[in-house]
């Protein structure tokens, strides 16, 4: 595992000075936010020095026979908050050894907020800008190093991920220096869109904008574990940061050399098999449940769009291509019902799951698809789940439990202070969702080379240039239709 130095450091080799290391107690997380988990247990306590992974693996008498595919796990959490604590793999690796596809899983932590994502005065010029991405990267160095130790193919990596761990995902495809780490991704979400600024606000909230005798970067380097991320967690009441995105990459000029959009528009982007998808609903739980009226469609489009916008294009945005009809709203397919919520909230939730996730995972495809890469799936998560708010619909994670092989009626995650109920139903999908993945780390490809799997999952088709499909995974009836289709039905 990497070393961590403190103090906006990058993470250096770690040197193991016996021949054994003792890993029988859980490791502090990293420094964040922890009102985004919404009241999830991360793990015990906070540190800076936090740069620790989880690797699940096989009993010996299967590691023995042959080294494994290796499926390595970035959390999400908006790039402040979560931790690998929050993910056993141990479902999932039950299921890879029922289907005759072990695998090892790993799940690694990087750096949050102002800690891993930090930008502005300072940061570049002490080379502390995209620490969170440098871990990452660092990881899969330790990877390919080590995991041969647990019995895993340091040549057969497919990294996966979800929100801000798919952001970091879409970074190491566009990173030449990466290519080499792993081979082919499952990304649930979206693509880096902007960049950070929350680095002005953040030293007025600290009090660094005007330090005595010391730089903006110095003085924020001396505040202490706990002074720092509570100035982070007060910009979440500003208005420009209410819809989140708090944080998010910077050009670098070293990992991140130019914004996302030019890499891709220049194909700077890895030729290796990706699958990237979302929900049908993204967007319902960035909403304030308090949101009345056309105000906020303003302080929305401003947290996501770099340029201010005229009021006649607000207003041409906001009433004629989203118009305020529930029935057009998100969560989709439910009509009229707005939940006992102002009928706004579906108007915004449509407009923050189009601009934040599904046009960032077309555009991400059509770039890599326009320069020669055919090796590319998308789905489309439509799973309702029981016993959550129904305003929320198939919402931001609700896809995790599935890819974990824990939407099981026994098991399942609590997200917000809700225990979905799960059925067989579920549990069916679950399987097929973990078919395509185990296929696509053993063979790069969903479908599988050879068929090994417990479930009857669906052929998947291929997103490419021409044929633009997209898989739409519900239970009972798991369909790939052409993108075209979808979109005459306000699916996507």
């Amino acid at each position: 595992m990497p070393r961590l130095v403190t103090g906006f450091s990058r993470p250096e080799t770690y040197v193991y000075n016996d021949s054994s290391y003792t890993a029988q107690t859980q490791p502090s997380k990293c420094l964040q936010d922890d009102q985004m988990t919404g009241g999830l247990d991360c793990g015990p306590g906070s540190s800076e020095d936090c740069l620790f992974l989880n690797v699940f693996f096989a009993p010996a008498k299967i590691i023995s026979e042959a080294k494994l595919p290796l499926m390595v796990w970035m959390h999400g959490g908006s790039l402040t908050a979560g931790s690998v604590f929050l993910y056993n793999g141990a479902s999932f690796i039950a299921y890879s050894q029922e289907v005759n596809k072990p695998i090892i899983h790993v799940a690694l932590d990087y750096r949050l907020g102002v800690f891993g994502w930090g930008m502005g005065s300072g940061f570049a010029e002490q080379n502390a800008t995209s620490l969170g991405l440098q871990d990452i990267k660092k990881f899969l160095l330790w990877v390919e190093e080590y995991i041969e130790a647990f019995g895993g193919d340091p040549e057969q990596v497919t990294v996966y991920s979800e929100s801000a761990g798919a952001i970091a995902t879409s970074l190491l495809l566009l990173d030449p220096s990466t290519d080499l780490l792993f081979k082919q991704a499952v990304t649930a979400l979206n693509p880096p869109s902007r960049l950070a600024r929350a680095t002005p606000p953040l030293l007025l909230a600290s009090n660094c904008s005007n330090s005595n005798g010391s730089s903006p970067f110095e003085c924020l380097r001396n505040l202490s574990g706990e002074e720092l991320p509570a100035a982070q967690i007060s910009l979440k009441n500003q208005s420009q940061f209410r819809a989140g995105g708090i944080y998010g990459p910077s050009v670098d000029g070293d990992l991140i050399p130019d914004s996302p959009h030019e890499l891709l528009r220049h194909g700077q982007v890895a030729d290796k098999p990706f699958i990237t998808g979302c929900n049908k609903d993204e967007a319902t739980e960035f909403i304030p449940t308090s949101v009345s009226g056309e105000a906020f469609g303003e302080v929305l489009f401003k947290s996501f769009y770099p340029a201010d916008l005229s009021p006649q294009t607000l207003k041409k945005l906001t009433q004629d291509y989203y118009p305020n009809d529930p029935a057009l709203g998100s969560p989709f397919d439910t009509g009229n019902e707005t939940f006992g919520l102002d009928p706004s909230l579906k108007q915004f939730a449509a407009i923050l799951g189009d601009a934040l996730f599904q046009a960032q995972r077309r555009h991400f495809l059509r770039q890599a698809n326009s320069h020669g890469n055919a090796k590319t799936w998308t789905y489309q998560f439509e799973q309702p789940i029981k016993d959550m708010p129904a305003y929320t619909g198939v919402h931001h994670t609700a896809e995790i439990a599935y890819v974990y092989g824990t939407a099981k009626p026994e098991m399942g995650l609590p997200l917000a202070g809700f225990a979905p109920k799960y059925t067989g139903a579920d549990t069916s999908l679950s399987e097929q969702i973990m078919d395509y993945w185990l296929n696509s780390a053993y063979d790069s490809d969903p479908n599988g080379l050879t068929d090994s799997s417990s479930s009857d999952a669906t052929y998947w088709c291929a997103h490419n240039v021409n044929d633009k499909h997209i898989l739409r995974l519900i239970a009972d009836n798991t369909i790939t239709r052409p993108l075209s289709k979808m979109i005459s039905e306000k699916r996507v």
